[in-house]
């Protein structure tokens, strides 16, 4: 779940709710603090008027240290809960309950003291003369000498020093168990929420996620877009979910247009091929009466190249038909178990005359006769193109080879040329039927459909081709096909 929008809140809330649980546990224990102090002052409200009235010193006015020394360590029989004090009218300390070095405070500050003399409301916090930093809560009263005159005041520290010393001895097991308290709602309320906000958002963004992968799997078509959102989604993944509609909706259309643009282009291009076929044929027959009728014409060698040029353009015709039938996927792979070699044999043999003019020397080698699954038509006219296009761009005395190879479980073909070459930056593109390439030797630039008809051949073996060349070192051009019984090629 690490990195999810799901784990993402869940984390977000567990932080929240930790922070909002130190906060309550810091306000609780306050709280708690605050309401014991209450406690406590109000059930010792009156305990220093009882202390004063209880001794005869303290009842007649005295708050000498030398005096009260007896008297203060009689009180302390009450529990060391109690610390006592004897302060003057200006809130100095005179004598106190406590071993020497323990009080580091002489003066107690008066203001609480008068408010609790005049009944305020508890609890009052005043000053702890043993622990300056800390207010504690405390009982306290006038000490009066035998003619009512205020001398001073006895006051009386309700839960001392000691008392606290205890209380944070055992406060460390009590905040581990409400922390423990506080964790274990807190993990319940994180589920909660977590679970709310996981149906109320996640899901319809999960169902929108869904929504998009469909159209992405499925071929980018209308059918694939969704339309429909949960009635409780909020209005921003609505809205999210409208504009990814709108947006495939565009996208979708432009597709649509792309493929009938294209399927009118081959349509044209099919047409036109077919419509050429008829003239040109009619076209190469009259040029090879003419040069039968007229073999000492003087001008027979314009004849000659115009029957050439109209032998290319009529192979060009029949690439190109070739080419739409392709693309248009009119035809389809009748595999059966061919012999490769005997096949590049044959091939060869079709194109020796034609090498021998251009002086150029074509050979077959290969291992022992293997058979592999093909189409035998296609795959002849796969070696055809390769062949015919390595003795277009192999100068005389170069060599044109086709190889046939067995690797593991499949049959490599090859067709090794020792021309030209082929610069880096057009191996990507030669099999683009409407790239225009230029020799690796900087040739005139020629279009590359036997090439283009080559990958798309191949394609519907499973294979594919591969190109190997520099300038300067020739091009290779190899693919494989399966072995029969032994699986797919490479």
């Amino acid at each position: 779940m690490k990195g999810t929008l799901f784990g993402r809140v869940a984390v977000v809330l567990t932080g929240m709710v930790a922070v909002l649980a130190a906060v309550m546990l810091h306000v609780a224990g306050q709280r708690e603090r605050w309401h014991a102090d209450q406690v406590q002052q109000t059930l010792h409200r009156a305990l220093a008027s009882h202390m004063v009235d209880d001794n005869p010193l303290l009842r007649h006015g005295e708050i000498a240290a030398a005096s009260l020394d007896n008297a203060f360590h009689a009180l302390m029989l009450l529990g060391p809960a109690f610390e006592i004090y004897a302060t003057d009218l200006d809130g100095q300390v005179r004598a106190y309950s406590a071993d020497p070095g323990q009080v580091r405070e002489m003066r107690v500050d008066l203001a609480p003291v008068r408010d609790f003399l005049a009944g305020r409301p508890l609890p009052i916090y005043g000053t702890d003369p043993r622990d300056p930093t800390r207010r504690q809560v405390f009982s306290a009263a006038p000490i009066l000498d035998p003619d009512g005159a205020r001398r001073g005041y006895l006051y009386v520290i309700v839960g001392g020093s000691r008392q606290s010393a205890v209380e944070r001895q055992h406060e460390a097991g009590l905040w581990q168990d409400r922390a423990l308290l506080f964790s274990l709602g807190a993990v319940g309320v994180v589920a909660l929420l977590s679970g709310l906000l996981f149906a109320l958002l996640t899901r319809p963004l999960a169902a929108l996620n869904r929504a998009m992968a469909a159209f992405r799997t499925g071929g980018l078509s209308r059918e694939a877009i969704g339309r429909q959102l949960p009635g409780w989604a909020s209005r921003e993944v609505a809205e999210l979910q409208q504009g990814f509609v709108g947006l495939a909706e565009t996208v979708a259309d432009q597709l649509d247009q792309i493929r009938a643009s294209e399927t009118a282009r081959r349509d044209l291009i099919a047409q036109i091929a077919h419509d050429l076929k008829t003239p040109l044929a009619s076209l190469q027959g009259y040029l090879e009466t003419w040069l039968l009728q007229h073999p000492d014409a003087p001008d027979r060698q314009h004849v000659e190249v115009a029957l050439r040029n109209g032998r290319q353009l009529h192979r060009l015709v029949e690439q190109l038909l070739e080419l739409a039938r392709l693309e248009a996927r009119q035809e389809q792979a009748e595999i059966e178990p061919v012999a490769v070699l005997e096949l590049a044999h044959d091939v060869a043999a079709r194109f020796a005359l034609a090498a021998r003019r251009r002086g150029v020397r074509l050979e077959v080698t290969g291992d022992d006769e293997v058979l592999a699954e093909a189409d035998i038509g296609k795959l002849e006219r796969v070696l055809v193109n390769l062949v015919d296009n390595a003795l277009d761009h192999t100068p005389a005395g170069g060599e044109v080879r086709i190889g046939v190879h067995c690797e593991d479980d499949a049959v490599r073909l090859e067709v090794r040329d020792t021309g030209c070459g082929i610069a880096a930056d057009h191996q990507a593109r030669i099999f683009e039927p409407r790239y225009r390439a230029r020799d690796g030797g900087g040739g005139s630039p020629h279009l590359g459909l036997g090439l283009a008809i080559v990958e798309r051949l191949l394609a519907l073996h499973g294979s594919a081709i591969r190109v190997d060349s520099a300038p300067g070192r020739g091009a290779a051009f190899s693919f494989g096909l399966a072995r029969v019984g032994e699986g797919s090629g490479a």
